[in-house]
């Protein structure tokens, strides 16, 4: 597993413990990747079923937000 996992899924967790639907913004913030370097890491990351995110179409691109962590997920914290 790339390290980025640990840390956006560490970040992930946090979030949601406090009631909150990270997107790919509030976690780079928090692990100090690149906006990129997270969306990249949250579709890998997806593909691989250790979250569950919706995407968001925007004007611009489209955004991530993350609703939960698997269970695959959250075996790695």
């Amino acid at each position: 597993m790339k390290k980025e996992y640990f840390k956006i899924i560490s970040v992930v967790d946090n979030f949601l413990k406090q009631g909150q639907e990270p997107d790919i913004a509030m976690i780079a913030k928090e692990t100090a990747l690149s906006n990129q370097q997270v969306y990249d890491c949250i579709t890998e990351m997806e593909e691989k079923e250790l979250i569950i995110a919706f995407e968001i179409d925007m004007c611009c691109g489209e955004d991530y937000v993350i609703k939960e962590l698997t269970e695959k997920g959250k075996s790695m914290l």
